[in-house]
């Protein structure tokens, strides 16, 4: 930048030399420096001529004052630019030296992104199997709860039914030896009650097939009898027995077959303990609910309102 700055300056020099030149040239070519020239004496005398030579001379000084002060005024743009030059330099430096650290950070930092990163990942895939693994306990737990209680639920309805059949086939025992004779085919009125209760002990000492044959044998033999209803209804309670609750619901079915049987809402009740069984629980709350509509009276009507709250 100095070496451009003395090339600069020789060249105003140069301008110098030919603008003092060319103002010497104007003064020769003068009518003044004509006379000056044929008659030096006289023009040295003449005042008018003298003041314009130092008019002239005055001018002269004072463009060398501005040629000066231009070149201290060029000579500072150059310093200026000199300075503004070093900065920029420093300035690239620092930028490359901040290039470079900021690569080496970055390189530092995506390292530890990505370590961090994957340590998430890692932590983040360990939680989510926990929470897997916890789900499928509280599922299986949920599965085992619910067949624990559908199982304990079983056993009651088993265990309430074996209670129930049971009482009523004493109360019928019982009864049967005051009934009169109302007639029968094959049989008499007295022989058939003995038979019917030959099958209700039977059945209460669990020997479901023997008391099945004797119950299906007085059913053939006179369907008629009052007591055939009765046989119609033990022999559902027998497959109940057996746990074979899809034909027992058949069987059962068939006692709203016979005219007038006392053992209608006996089997209502219990064909919703057989779909609880095989857990249909709407068809067993429609079987409850249909007693509760169609015999109000019934024994079983407070049993049938409380399966249905539990259901």
């Amino acid at each position: 930048m100095r070496i451009k700055s003395n090339f600069i300056i020789k060249i105003l020099n140069l301008f110098f030399i030919l603008l003092i030149t060319n103002q010497c040239s104007q003064l020769s070519s003068s009518p003044v420096s004509k006379k000056k020239t044929n008659e030096s004496n006289d023009y040295l005398l003449n005042s008018s001529a003298y003041e314009k030579s130092r008019e002239n001379s005055r001018e002269i000084k004072k463009i060398k004052a501005s040629y000066l002060k231009q070149n201290e005024y060029i000579d500072s743009l150059f310093y200026i630019v000199e300075v503004l030059t070093n900065q920029l330099n420093k300035q690239k430096n620092i930028t490359d030296e901040l290039k470079v650290a900021f690569s080496n950070d970055l390189s530092v930092f995506r390292d530890d992104y990505l370590s961090t990163t994957d340590s998430i990942y890692f932590e983040l895939t360990n939680n989510l199997v926990r929470v897997d693994n916890k789900v499928s306990i509280l599922e299986d737990r949920a599965s085992y709860t619910d067949s624990t209680n559908f199982e304990i639920l079983n056993m009651l309805v088993m265990f309430e039914n074996k209670i129930t059949s049971l009482t009523d086939s004493y109360r019928e025992i019982s009864q049967l030896k005051t009934l009169g004779n109302l007639g029968s085919k094959d049989l008499t009125d007295t022989e058939f009650r003995e038979k019917y209760i030959e099958g209700l002990s039977l059945y209460q000492n669990s020997d479901y097939k023997q008391s099945l044959e004797i119950f299906q044998d007085l059913i053939v033999i006179d369907k008629n009898h009052d007591l055939s209803d009765n046989c119609q209804y033990w022999i559902g309670e027998i497959y109940y027995g057996n746990k074979d609750f899809r034909r027992s619901i058949k069987e059962f079915e068939k006692v709203f077959n016979f005219k007038d049987s006392n053992k209608s809402d006996d089997s209502q009740y219990k064909l919703g303990l057989c779909y609880i069984n095989i857990g249909n629980k709407s068809r067993a709350k429609d079987e409850f609910q249909r007693l509760i509509d169609l015999y109000p009276n019934s024994e079983y009507f407070q049993k049938a309102r409380q399966w249905l709250l539990k259901l």
